[in-house]
């Protein structure tokens, strides 16, 4: 429950949020409605999951995300 903490704690308002993980299987699972319920009031965009293998394309993925997020790398 940290993270839970963490949003409960802080103003998320008008903040736009960005979620990621990794993941054996399950994606972002119910996370991003979690966040929501906890930060109604926060842009939460398109979160970013990436399974443990990770695959030979993982490093473009998560470059496409940054990108597409407008997050400098």
């Amino acid at each position: 429950m940290p993270i839970a903490s963490f949003l409960e704690e802080y103003d998320f308002t008008s903040k736009t949020i960005l979620p990621f993980c990794s993941h054996g299987g399950g994606g972002l699972g119910q996370s991003q409605t979690a966040i929501t319920k906890l930060v109604p009031d926060a842009n939460l965009e398109e979160g970013l999951a990436i399974n443990y293998s990770g695959g030979s394309g993982m490093p473009d993925d998560v470059a496409a995300w940054l990108d597409a997020n407008g997050i400098e790398r």
